[in-house]
């Protein structure tokens, strides 16, 4: 017995001591949508620094960061200023810190290594509960109209005409600007883009262009099954446009969209998201599935599977043919004083790892911390204890920055590519003024400089430069602005930051 004894501990002990086989690569999505409703983040930019070690910390890798909220842009933005005028560049509480937040996001998210995809929450929306807002105050012709004639309102948002082509070109306009501006991963639409109201199409053009390409005059039912088809079709052509667009600036960037959940989607909203599967304008697809009962959960998550061709229906076929759309469905953590804690969404993550999901994303950031029992650390401890990259890209797309600081030996940058090149401004420090950075590359001199740099605390963008993964690089000296630390970000848009 003692012998058998010996030879089971041997065999264990060999056992332990034996290299592991290799971890299979875990490959999901791990998204958070950031607010500026209900959320403190994006005020500080001391607060997007804690928000995005956060969330690395807790194995996320990619943002959604609200952009485009009740007719303001959270970005400094010339299309507004052109259409609406100076006052309407920036969102005014921005405007009165003088600040760029998305850009301040981005910097502190790829930092990270997580994704970031501009969140343009408000859509074809231009107001709520305002009459209309700015935006129909000084373009009454955009206004959407019911079948009574008057503005189009439905849960106290009011609408744009999502028809009409200058409505389309101008928020396309505010899409391309964001893409020429920043160096992004892709762009994400919502429950409100693309989309209206169903009782919406009822204004002079929508009913003339609808007479024209049927012979027909809008039925006074908004959801008549033709006119309903017919004004959900012209919404997925706005999304074939809006794919288009983003893709003719990089096929790398992501179209992301959040619809609501389908067949309400598109009887309430016009949002036939299985259409724009079938036409291949969705990379990845986040359906709101919000319920707080689990069990209900679990039920519109199989909708959604469902419906988006990831399993079949009883007949064996399958709705839709998935392609290359990957589904990761929205999950509800926080609605005002109400929440889904750990024990909701761990079993929502079993559930749909079971389906076969290419993971979640969360609405929103608030509802990971205390008043939720930290759910972010449930989710880090049961989920995502191992770092994944994302399910879209074939090969590492955002690498962690590299950081240095001047005289310190030479290193080596992950890739070939364009960089971002930033200095870390001390707490309290501010610098207005021509900046540089002066490398020693390969022995040869190589100074990124900036003559308009303008820095508070913390990480800020001096330049970029082009490095070669052989290259060796050593900081030399600052020029200018007084900081020792420099980080290399790659940049993926070219000149854009």
């Amino acid at each position: 017995m003692n012998r058998f004894l010996s030879l089971v501990l041997m065999a264990l002990l060999m056992l332990a001591c034996s290299p592991s086989a290799p971890t299979e690569e875990v490959r999901e999505m791990r998204g958070i949508w950031i607010t500026n409703v209900d959320s403190e983040v994006l005020f500080e930019k001391e607060a997007i620094v804690e928000a995005m070690d956060y969330l690395a910390d807790r194995g996320f890798n990619l943002i959604f960061p609200v952009v485009w909220n009740k007719g303001y842009t959270l970005f400094p933005s010339q299309v507004m200023v052109d259409y609406f005028g100076e006052e309407y560049r920036i969102d005014p509480l921005f405007a009165a810190q003088g600040r760029d937040p998305l850009k301040e996001l981005i910097v502190e998210a790829h930092r990270r290594g997580m994704e970031v995809m501009p969140w343009f929450e408000f859509g074809f929306s231009s107001s709520f509960e305002q009459n209309g807002g700015h935006l129909l105050r000084m373009r009454p012709h955009w206004a959407a109209r019911d079948s009574s004639g008057a503005l189009l309102k439905k849960n106290g948002f009011e609408w744009m005409n999502a028809i009409n082509p200058e409505v389309q070109d101008f928020m396309l306009a505010l899409i391309r600007e964001t893409i020429e501006n920043y160096d992004i991963d892709g762009i994400q639409g919502d429950d409100r883009l693309p989309a209206m109201p169903s009782e919406g199409g009822y204004d002079d053009y929508t009913r003339q262009l609808f007479i024209d390409e049927t012979g027909k005059t809008p039925p006074m039912y908004s959801r008549e099954p033709e006119w309903l088809q017919w004004k959900a079709d012209k919404l997925s052509d706005f999304g074939g446009r809006l794919y288009d667009l983003i893709k003719s600036y990089d096929e790398n960037l992501i179209v992301s969209l959040s619809p609501s959940v389908y067949e309400w989607s598109k009887n309430e909203y016009l949002q036939d998201y299985p259409e724009w599967i079938r036409r291949q304008q969705v990379d990845i697809l986040h359906p709101q599935a919000y319920r707080y009962e689990i069990e209900r959960y679990k039920t519109t998550a199989d909708d959604v599977a469902l419906y988006s061709g990831l399993i079949p229906m009883e007949d064996g076929s399958y709705y839709v043919d998935i392609g290359k759309t990957l589904i990761s469905p929205g999950i509800l953590i926080k609605a005002g004083p109400r929440y889904n804690g750990p024990e909701y969404v761990l079993e929502a993550l079993k559930h749909h790892r079971e389906v076969g999901f290419h993971g979640e994303i969360y609405f929103f950031y608030e509802g990971l911390h205390h008043a939720n029992q930290y759910l972010a650390d449930s989710l880090h401890k049961y989920h995502y204890n191992v770092p994944a990259s994302l399910p879209y890209r074939e090969n590492a797309h955002r690498f962690p920055g590299i950081q240095t600081t001047a005289g310190q030996r030479a290193i080596r940058l992950p890739q070939t590519a364009d960089y971002t090149v930033l200095v870390k401004l001390a707490d309290g420090e501010r610098y207005e003024g021509p900046a540089s950075v002066l490398l020693d590359v390969n022995g040869k001199e190589l100074r990124v400089s900036n003559v308009n740099f303008s820095g508070t605390a913390g990480w800020n963008i001096i330049g970029r430069t082009s490095i070669k993964d052989s290259d060796r690089v050593r900081v030399l000296e600052m020029g200018g602005v007084i900081a020792s630390d420099v980080m290399f970000l790659v940049n993926r848009q070219g000149d854009r930051f």
